[in-house]
């Protein structure tokens, strides 16, 4: 495949890419919608280990897609039948430091390619990029072009300032926010957050000066405003 074909294949998934990954599941009577960097690997862990325990435990993480639904976000709030909704969310700040560290620090270490979803902005990206480089390309992007791991959190659960979903939980207050959920689902409590990239490591201060601080304050002024999380001082 040539760079031109892989750049207008990615070019051609940008619709079919805005809508919502949502895992439905009857047996659980729950709906999760997928945020990228929040948590949504412990989600779906949790919710295969379940699934395993009602069908056999031999049950492959494949058998999830079966469950998992694409929808327009307006269509979401009508999704028949009811079922309780909900999606995680995290401090900007982090949620990108994750997303540099696994898109382009880990491919990096393990020379891999840059996913094509990336080419598609051109010379924008690259694997040997410095965090500021990244935080820089990403305020460049609107988020009606943005690739899901660092498209705005609102994007995937608010419309017009509102709610898309029964309950916003929040990373850093997992456990807590997690029992919100059991009360209204069938899921049961997590025994342990399942691969949180930047939940350890430097601080964010290591990452962000004054500078970047703006960069991020001003790409997810949304978050900010919407999901409750404070801004940095400078």
């Amino acid at each position: 495949m040539t760079a031109s074909s892989t750049f207008w294949r990615a070019v051609l998934k940008w619709p079919s890419l805005q809508r919502l990954e949502v895992l439905d599941v009857p047996e659980l009577e729950a709906r999760a919608v997928q945020v990228p960097k929040t948590g949504s690997g412990t989600i779906r862990m949790q919710v295969l280990r379940q699934l395993r325990e009602q069908k056999g435990p031999d049950l492959p993480k494949e058998a999830l897609w079966q469950y998992v639904r694409f929808v327009p976000a307006e269509d979401l709030p009508g999704l028949a039948p009811p079922r309780f909704s909900f999606g995680f969310v995290r401090d900007p700040y982090a949620r990108l430091v994750s997303c540099y560290r696994h898109k382009i620090l880990a491919e990096r270490r393990r020379g891999k390619r840059l996913s094509p979803l990336f080419t598609v902005y051109g010379r924008a990206f690259s694997l040997q990029m410095s965090f500021p480089d990244f935080v820089r390309a990403v305020g460049t992007v609107p988020d009606e072009r943005a690739e899901k791991h660092f498209r705005s959190q609102t994007r995937f659960l608010f419309r017009e300032g509102r709610p898309l979903v029964d309950f916003v939980g929040h990373l850093e207050r997992f456990d807590e926010d997690w029992a919100e959920v059991c009360r209204h689902t069938r899921l049961q409590p997590v025994a342990r957050a399942y691969n949180v990239t930047g939940a350890d490591g430097p601080r964010l201060d290591e990452w962000y000066d004054p500078d970047l601080l703006a960069v991020v304050e001003q790409r997810y002024a949304e978050d900010f405003t919407l999901l409750g999380y404070p801004k940095r001082p400078r």
